[in-house]
């Protein structure tokens, strides 16, 4: 009777401590999980700074190619001409 007795609780003890972990264990895992999120959101607003950033980079280059290529006044000149075509090609498919 002793024998099973301490039987018993021995394996009692064991589920208390399994029990115990896995309360640390999901605790453990919900932190990270938030710490996933919040890198997630971070990565989201750097990625949108980075196309935000090649978008500055990509007009700044076209500018100095076509200042280069063609004056500021030619440049200018050109670029509004294309926005005007733009302007009118969207006019055209919104209709």
């Amino acid at each position: 009777m002793a024998n099973e007795q301490r039987l018993v609780s021995g394996i009692e003890f064991k589920v208390r401590k399994l029990i115990e972990l896995n309360e640390e264990l999901l605790g453990q895992n919900t932190e990270l999980q938030k710490r996933i999120d919040a890198l997630n959101k971070e990565i989201e607003a750097l990625s949108h700074e980075l196309e935000v950033k090649r978008n500055e980079l990509f007009k700044i280059s076209l500018a100095q190619v076509i200042e280069s290529e063609l004056g500021v006044e030619e440049g200018k000149e050109r670029l509004d001409n294309l926005i005007e075509e733009i302007d009118k090609c969207i006019e055209v498919m919104s209709d």
